[in-house]
């Protein structure tokens, strides 16, 4: 709706100049409350607080210059686009609402696949160490049975020379043993003798 104005009436002129396809709704909204039906068209608006307002939030889609006080201009914005504007503020907001839901619930999904990422690299990590030590034990119960034959080994190379060592001892005992048993004949052959010779030179 539009009304005359009066002479002492400062007055803006809108100009959009890029349109409104893309952006969020209650930009949209914005531009339809401020009577801009696409880019091109202009409107002659009262320089109020609200319209500033208005003007701010949508800068980058118009242009705002001084208007001639004879032009016509929008005393009250249509009361549907109005309701436009508030329901597209109020879906903005719901909008940002869920966003802001949604990048939480995002977040915490990335938290929780960097928790089990670790985890799986903890498991990993531990799986890893129980295989290092399992290769350890085995390379050491090799190492234990490689020492135990060959100390078999060498015990069996030892026991034959331990065998001839004890027979050698006891044919040396048995030697002694029969050289011991050897002396007191001898002996006794040799005193026996000695006493025929000595006999044998009395008769003579």
């Amino acid at each position: 709706m539009t009304t005359p104005t009066r002479d002492d009436d400062p007055l803006l002129r809108v100009t959009q100049v890029r349109s409104g396809i893309g952006t969020k709704p209650k930009h949209r909204a914005t531009l339809r409350a401020l009577g801009l039906r696409g880019p091109g068209r202009s409107s002659v608006l009262p320089d109020s607080a609200s319209v500033r307002g208005m003007l701010a939030r949508v800068s980058h889609l118009v242009t705002v210059g001084p208007a001639d006080p004879g032009e016509m201009r929008v005393v009250h914005p249509r009361r549907s686009d109005a309701r436009r504007a508030r329901r597209a503020n109020r879906l903005g907001e719901a909008a940002e609402t869920v966003g802001r839901a949604g990048d939480e619930r995002a977040r915490e999904a990335a938290k929780a696949k960097r928790a089990a990422k670790l985890q799986t690299t903890h498991v990993e990590k531990a799986g890893k160490a129980e295989k290092v030590q399992k290769v350890a034990k085995a390379e050491k119960a090799q190492k234990a049975e490689k020492a135990e034959k060959a100390e078999k080994a060498e015990k069996a190379e030892k026991a034959p020379r331990a065998r001839k060592a004890a027979k050698a001892e006891k044919v040396q005992k048995v030697a002694k043993a029969e050289k011991a048993e050897e002396a007191p004949k001898a002996e006794e052959a040799e005193k026996t003798e000695e006493a025929d010779k000595n006999a044998g030179e009395g008769s003579i």
